[in-house]
């Protein structure tokens, strides 16, 4: 009964939020003892305000867990609510991650595709002024902090990733570099939302050369790097997706306490 009624709840929250944007993950704790149990909900809406999804199979690729012990494919249960729920037996520092589904999406009007490429500041194809379609896929990240010096460098593990260079939970400015498909992404603005008990702040920052990127983190609160890639498809792949463009997303949280 619990599997059905979180299914029922899952299609309720996607009908109201088809037009939201950022997909993110958020723990209930973020620095974890050995033996304690992951708890988190897949999130989606804006400003870091949304609404929380169960998990669903048929909605998700993949989810893993990265530690320097290696990495560990978890199994959830559908209906899962909260979605992910995971106990570990490590306390250093560690990365949770999420890949979801493709989906696909038609814009209800041209206008309400323009703003969300100027949000992200994203190319598109200005000659056709008709409400495109587009198939999306989601690639959310969290990282948990742990004990002194267990910091570590992932590598690439999503198609689409926001790397951390450095410990966001032990720095003040924490640096990142932005992968897509293996390379940098290269002079692209993302956002970075902040929400604390009193305050919210979303700014804008852009990658250098070599995809890398310094934010602000000296702040305690909730961060969420949003990251956003728009593909014009070429006609091959618009036949086989019976659609004009792909947008890739990425998503990087940490909480600091």
């Amino acid at each position: 009964m619990k599997i059905y009624l979180a299914v029922i709840l899952y299609f309720l929250i996607n009908s109201n939020s088809l037009n939201a944007h950022e997909l993110w993950l958020e723990s209930y704790e973020y620095k974890l003892k050995n033996n304690e149990k992951i708890i988190a909900n897949i999130k989606v809406g804006i400003d870091l305000v949304g609404e929380s999804y169960p998990y669903l199979s048929e909605e998700t690729e993949k989810i893993f867990l990265v530690s320097k012990k290696g990495l560990k494919k978890l199994s959830q249960i559908d209906g899962n609510y909260p979605a992910i729920q995971q106990s570990i037996n490590y306390s250093g520092v560690q990365y949770l991650y999420y890949q979801s589904s493709k989906d696909f999406l038609k814009y209800d009007d041209y206008k309400s595709f323009v703003e969300f490429t100027d949000e992200y500041n994203l190319s598109y194809d200005k000659s056709n002024k008709n409400p495109p379609s587009e198939i999306y896929q989601r690639f959310a990240k969290l990282i948990f902090n742990g004990e002194q010096k267990s910091f570590f460098k992932t590598k690439q593990n999503l198609e689409f990733e926001i790397i951390n260079q450095n410990n966001p939970y032990q720095n003040n400015l924490s640096e990142i570099q932005i992968l897509l498909k293996k390379k940098p992404f290269i002079n692209k603005q993302f956002v970075v939302f902040f929400k604390s008990e009193n305050a919210f702040e979303r700014k804008i920052y852009q990658t250098d050369s070599n995809g890398f990127a310094k934010i602000d983190s000296s702040k305690k609160g909730l961060y969420l790097i949003s990251a956003v890639d728009l593909e014009k498809l070429n006609l091959i792949d618009q036949i086989k997706y019976k659609t004009d463009y792909f947008s890739r997303w990425a998503s990087l949280t940490f909480k600091k306490n």
